[in-house]
């Protein structure tokens, strides 16, 4: 009777019990699947950036030609403009994108464009800004975070389109980090024929916009004669209200 014993049938307790870990086990197969699904359907909704297609320097009206080379430049202060090419509101987050086109059109020389020599000068104090961009999205990580806290609180299938959400979020934030330094304007040396062009973003305290008269100096520099040849735009950056 004993040995019997161990071996008695199923109890109803033990068959509820038996139904619960199915239960469980199943939606912890849902959960992921779900997301899996929702991040494969989700493909289409990516946050699309707009390219950088610069026209030639000598078409903006603030450009300049030395030595075979022209330069130009164009800051952007329309918002609609701004949100349309780096999809944020930079004004809000105290940058100013200003747009430099450089083109080499001598035919014997190449030269140098460096990043740190271009810079934003304040004609009234006379200090200068290089191109110092900082992190202008501050949900990417968070967003994961946050939704994964959700995910652990209410652990169930429900929770799956807070996580789609929270990865949503990180995703454009990256996506906009990325078009950022993508467009940001880098040392070149250019050939001949040859163009480069991107943005200087001007960082300024977002309680304190710039007003007044600012000057953006670029230097391009003859690798083979280390000749350096100064180019000087003034520039008001008054910010529409």
């Amino acid at each position: 009777m004993t040995i019997m014993s161990k071996f008695r049938p199923p109890s109803s307790a033990d068959a509820g019990k038996g139904a619960r870990l199915d239960n469980l086990a199943a939606n912890l197969i849902a959960v992921p699947f779900a997301v899996v699904l929702l991040l494969l359907g989700s493909g289409c909704s990516t946050m699309k950036v707009t390219p950088l297609i610069a026209r030639a320097a000598d078409s903006y009206t603030q450009h300049e030609q030395k030595n075979g080379v022209t330069i130009a430049i164009r800051p952007m202060t329309d918002k609609r403009e701004i949100e349309d090419m780096f999809k944020v509101s930079l004004l809000d987050k105290g940058l100013l994108p200003i747009l430099v086109v450089v083109e080499n059109h001598n035919t014997a020389a190449s030269f140098i464009v460096a990043k740190d020599k271009l810079t934003v000068l304040n004609e009234a104090t006379g200090a200068a800004s290089s191109s110092q961009r900082k992190q202008v999205t501050s949900g990417a990580g968070a967003a994961m975070r946050d939704t994964g806290a959700v995910l652990v609180a209410v652990g169930s299938l429900a929770a799956a389109p807070l996580l789609f959400t929270g990865m949503q979020k990180a995703s454009n934030a990256s996506v906009i980090e990325y078009n950022l330094a993508d467009k940001e304007f880098y040392s070149w040396t250019l050939g001949r024929g040859e163009k480069a062009q991107g943005f200087v973003y001007f960082q300024f305290p977002k309680d304190s916009p710039p007003s007044g008269n600012y000057h953006l100096v670029a230097e391009v520099k003859n690798p083979a004669t280390a000749e350096a040849t100064t180019f000087d735009f003034p520039v008001n950056l008054t910010l529409p209200k």
